[in-house]
């Protein structure tokens, strides 16, 4: 789903871009307005027709709405065409999306929330299924909301419910509109019915989403639009179900992680990327292709994760902003170039776009599992920072600040996003370009070479920085080896150089700290609870606040954006602060709480412990739960 349009800008760095937005567990009670008693909103139906129900008072302010079917029944589509139309109606939107690493079959579906306010994470509770078969009842009823109802695909599902609206989707699309495929924009159209949507907002839709193919297509995805209408009408609906309230959200775009750490690249003077494709981190490399080579970029798909390190290394080496993207099998792949970089001192950005390991694992699952391997990854000790992004314009910040990080330092620095970081999409302002500064750190020019009697690549000076030359440079020759070296690059086993040489690599992880991103601090200031968490977490836990706080329980959050070193000096405060921290990860060991606890022993009588590893993200009631102690 891509609700942006990027264009060639302006900066004074020489690089740009506008990007303006396109116009045009168990589940708990819900608690968003015009909530009704399952029996109020609708009462019981046959199979073959839908009743008149009670139409709720209030539109609602908050909705959710899931799509479930096989691989390929086009529950992305649906969902897209949801995101579009809640977007159009000025309402924020968060999108998330579970699919089976398959290209069809197997269960999947997708959920699309919309709210009056900004939302980071799924809802507790679904209000609309649509279900193409039985496997979607049998997951989505888990989740449906009470007043909630079922939009079933009669013919392929049988189960039955005073909630359960039965319409003849795949075979309206197969015997109407041509092929059983256009079942998924039926659907739309009686959703945009069942939902009181405004016809034309929602036919603009589709116009829009279709517009590109043109000519049959785009008219068999109205007349499909059309008929989904029609067949709610037939079946006796006379009225909405519930309506969606009007939001006053401006000027936003939707937008995922991964896209928006493409961007953040670009707009950061990044011009060359090597990766293989690998879920959830290829779609960082599909929109580079796109973006990349409008400001002369290169992106390389490389034969292997490898192979994509080594081509990043020595595109840097040469002396362009590098970045590479992967997952956890591919970040094994990568380490030994990880080491090469750190000891060789190359400024690189490597995203780790994480899922549940190990091994191939749960490749479309969600998890936060690679912390510890990032941290120690390669054998061997160097310097490397490691930051945390929570949500979408936090990506393109942290890559922007990563890529100067990397040059400025000269190390490697990571990006850890996760599957529904990566993959799932939210509304955000469009991104403020005036704040993207680019830092070169110490790439010498050719004026300054000229000036220096002697050129060293390593040399040892007082913040551990040496100057920076690039191959063609005059003066500037120098060797570079992945054994250790001394001031001239070459190759040494000399003890006192060996720890002078260590001592100036390692110790740029304290000298850095400044310059280091700070985390977020969210809620009350005064609160005795607190809450640390990073990446995804950080919309379950905003949330969760919010309902903490209705029920007389105010706390305070620290979203950690470094974790790598430890931001001790930050949480030290923030623990003295509080009686009590919750660290919330998607892990089984909880990964970060261990570096806090090996950090600062005596404020680990603090920490709570809060994992989730089923693959699932954390959704708002895990952490209240947890917190009130709660089953």
């Amino acid at each position: 789903m891509e609700f942006f349009e990027i264009e060639k800008g302006k900066l004074n760095t020489g690089v740009g871009l506008t990007i303006a937005p396109r116009t045009g567990h168990q589940a708990r009670p819900r608690q968003a307005m015009g909530s009704t008693p399952a029996e109020q909103v609708h009462p019981p139906l046959s199979t073959e027709r839908v009743g008149p129900p009670v139409r709720p008072r209030e539109p609602l302010n908050d909705i959710s709405l899931m799509i479930g079917g096989q691989g390929g029944d086009g529950t992305l589509t649906i969902s897209d065409l949801l995101g579009r139309y809640f977007h159009a109606r000025g309402l924020y939107i968060y999108t998330a999306r579970a699919v089976l690493s398959r290209i069809r079959g197997g269960h999947a579906d997708a959920s699309t929330r919309a709210h009056v306010d900004p939302v980071w994470s799924q809802k507790a509770s679904q209000d609309v299924l649509v279900a193409f078969d039985e496997d979607a009842v049998k997951v989505g009823l888990k989740e449906l909301a009470p007043g909630g109802f079922v939009l079933a695909d009669q013919g392929s599902v049988k189960s039955e419910g005073p909630n359960i609206y039965h319409l003849p989707l795949s075979i309206t699309a197969a015997s109407k509109a041509g092929n059983g495929l256009y079942k998924n924009v039926v659907s739309f159209g009686s959703l945009s019915v069942m939902l009181g949507f405004d016809p034309v907002v929602a036919r603009g839709v589709v116009e829009k989403r279709f517009g590109r193919r043109g000519g049959e297509a785009l008219e068999a995805n109205l007349k499909a639009f059309d008929l989904g209408r029609e067949i709610v009408r037939e079946a006796g609906l006379k009225t909405p179900i519930f309506t969606v309230a009007q939001g006053n959200a401006k000027d936003q775009i939707l937008i995922s992680g991964n896209q928006a750490c493409a961007l953040g690249f670009v707009v950061a003077g990044g011009r060359f990327f090597a990766g293989y494709p690998i879920t959830p981190a290829t779609p960082i490399m599909e929109n580079l292709e796109k973006f990349l080579p409008q400001f002369d970029g290169i992106v390389r798909q490389a034969e292997d994760e490898l192979a994509a390190i080594n081509m990043a290394i020595g595109a840097a080496y040469a002396g362009a902003r590098t970045m590479t993207a992967t997952s956890g099998p591919g970040l094994s792949l990568m380490t030994e170039g990880m080491g090469h970089a750190g000891t060789a001192e190359v400024p690189l950005v490597i995203v780790d776009c994480q899922r549940a390991g190990p091994s191939t694992g749960e490749p479309t699952r969600h998890e936060q599992s690679d912390l510890l391997f990032v941290v120690f990854a390669s054998h061997g000790e160097f310097p490397r920072f490691v930051l945390s992004p929570g949500y979408a314009s936090d990506v393109f910040d942290l890559t922007v600040e990563a890529t100067n990080l990397a040059e400025k330092w000269q190390l490697p620095v990571f990006i850890m996003l996760d599957n529904d970081e990566s993959e799932n999409t939210q509304s955000t302002a469009p991104f403020d370009l005036s704040k993207v500064r680019v830092d070169r750190g110490r790439l010498t020019s050719n004026e300054e070479l000229a000036k220096m009697e002697v050129y060293k690549r390593y040399e040892f000076t007082q913040d551990g920085i040496s100057r920076r030359s690039v191959p063609g440079m005059k003066g500037g020759v120098s060797q570079t080896t992945g054994n250790e070296h001394d001031e001239w690059g070459h190759v040494s086993v000399n003890p006192e150089n060996r720890r002078k040489m260590m001592a100036k690599r390692m110790n740029r992880l304290e000298l850095a700290k400044k310059d280091l991103p700070a985390p977020h601090l969210w809620g009350d200031e005064k609160a005795r609870v607190g809450l640390i968490g990073y990446g995804s977490t950080y919309g379950p836990i905003r949330e969760a606040q919010r309902v903490l706080k209705e029920k007389g329980v105010p706390t305070r959050f620290f979203q950690a954006r470094t974790l790598w070193p430890v931001p001790r000096e930050a949480l030290t405060t923030f623990l003295e602060s509080v009686d009590v921290a919750y660290v919330v990860e998607n892990n089984y060991t909880g990964q970060f709480g261990r570096l806090i606890r090996q950090e600062l022993p005596e404020l680990a009588p603090k920490l709570r412990p809060v994992v989730k590893f089923d693959g699932l993200a954390f959704r708002a009631p895990d952490i209240v739960h947890a917190v009130r102690g709660e089953p």
